[in-house]
């Protein structure tokens, strides 16, 4: 249900990891105080969910395309290649949606226990799609660029979204995260610069960090991706 394929070398990562932070003027708090759960562009899930009706989305989608092409072009693109290669069918960002774009948790943000929500990835659903795409072929990817010195990952249980609509439709749940009692977890450790991908169908959550020590943080680029026609769209 998760795939891992190699992407950066470790000096690569090192270099990705600069160049976010050479932007940091430019990063978005999402947590409270303090300031420490951040990002860099523009995620459905938060811009589209909080203010669904505003444009706010799309404005600022738009607004970060070019400063994130202009510092990662080379970035996107070997991460399209080797989407291609692995899906074996081309990839595109389209112009009016969000490129992939970066969490950032810096210490006081890594949590040492199971808070981060059980989900799947729906963000797709807030979105019209051209003719041709098929909302039931999805992905989602992550690639980690530092984890805390304990160690950082996805927990994911091997349940998928159609199982829980028929769950759900049963009474047998009234939440995804009602799925846990029923599925067995597995933890997926990540490597910095590798490339995480799953169908984002696949119920998940962030994992915790057993530990948190000082200067710790999880940095990671994040996207996703719906198949249309004979290629996929990717976003954030």
């Amino acid at each position: 249900m998760i795939t891992e394929l190699p992407l950066l070398t470790a000096e690569g990562t090192e270099d990705v990891r600069t160049r976010v932070y050479a932007l940091r003027e430019h990063w978005i708090t999402r947590g409270g105080e303090p300031p420490a759960f951040l990002t860099l562009g523009t995620p459905s899930y938060l811009d589209v969910a909080e203010r669904p009706e505003s444009g706010h989305y799309e404005r600022h989608g738009v607004a970060a395309r070019s400063l994130l092409l202009a510092h990662f072009q080379d970035l996107y693109d070997l991460i399209g290649e080797t989407l291609t290669e692995h899906l074996d069918a081309p990839v595109h960002y389209p112009d009016h949606l969000a490129l992939p774009g970066f969490h950032i948790w810096l210490e006081a943000a890594i949590f040492t226990r199971p808070q981060a929500p059980v989900h799947f990835d729906l963000q797709y659903q807030a979105f019209d799609w051209p003719p041709g795409t098929d909302t039931d072929r999805l992905l989602s990817f992550t690639l980690p660029l530092r984890v805390p010195a304990a160690g950082g990952g996805l927990n994911l249980w091997e349940v998928t979204y159609r199982d829980f609509r028929r769950s759900l439709a049963r009474g047998w749940v009234e939440s995804a995260a009602d799925l846990q009692r029923f599925h067995t977890k597995r933890y997926v450790p990540y490597t910095p610069g590798r490339l995480y991908v799953h169908s984002g169908h696949v119920l998940h959550q962030v994992a915790p960090s057993s530990s948190v020590r000082a200067g710790d943080e999880r940095l990671t680029l994040q996207g996703h991706g719906v198949r249309c026609a004979d290629h996929w769209l990717l976003y954030w």
